[in-house]
């Protein structure tokens, strides 16, 4: 297995343009750009798609379903205070407003911090063969705005990423510290110095 390191680019001369930073120290045979389609379109299986079900329909369906159901009972449990017609009124209003709000919850849920599939676009992946290499390519990813920086232990032949599986979650490279977390580390190691000189003079 062989590390790679990719990046992905909205467009193919983005890409191309990393490509000859990069080959500044990384060989050309181990770079490779190529498109990958967004979400739902790799034919994954027979009948097309990615997934033999929709999840995102799914738990949707369930959160609004299941709020529905309490906010009409609750709103109807408050109308029924003010006759029959009331009760009826305010149930069916409880029954919209819980079925919206259970769907944009449901959506909501939908959201993680990391894609659970790589978005479309182009991929420019490099295979790591000096370890040395891996920072400075990250970096390089970084500097010219690559999106979801990932990792991986793959097969890679005559220029190619060959086992490249556009569906599997991709493993993304821990981001880089901010300024403002660079700086709160600058200042720590400042106050450490100067802590350690004042007792260094009482000592003296």
């Amino acid at each position: 297995m062989e590390r790679i390191i990719a990046g992905r680019f909205q467009t193919k001369g983005e890409a191309d343009a990393v490509a000859v930073l990069l080959e500044q120290y990384i060989d050309t045979t181990d770079i490779c750009i190529f498109h990958n389609n967004p979400p739902g379109q790799h034919d994954a299986y027979a009948l097309g798609g990615d997934e033999d079900a929709d999840p995102n329909a799914e738990g949707a369906g369930k959160s609004a379903v299941g709020t529905a159901l309490g906010a009409g009972l609750a709103a109807g449990a408050i109308g029924a205070l003010g006759g029959p017609v009331v009760a009826l009124a305010a149930a069916a209003t409880g029954a919209y407003v819980g079925s919206l709000g259970g769907a944009l919850q449901g959506l909501g849920e939908d959201q993680p911090h990391a894609p659970d599939n790589r978005p479309g676009g182009i991929i420019l992946s490099v295979r790591i063969a000096d370890p040395q290499n891996e920072n400075r390519v990250i970096e390089t990813l970084r500097a010219e705005g690559a999106a979801d920086i990932e990792q991986a232990d793959g097969e890679w032949s005559d220029g190619d990423w060959v086992d490249f599986d556009p569906v599997a979650i991709p493993r993304l490279v821990k981001a880089k510290p901010s300024n403002s977390q660079d700086r709160r580390s600058a200042v720590r190691k400042i106050g450490d110095a100067q802590a350690a000189e004042g007792a260094r003079q009482r000592r003296s």
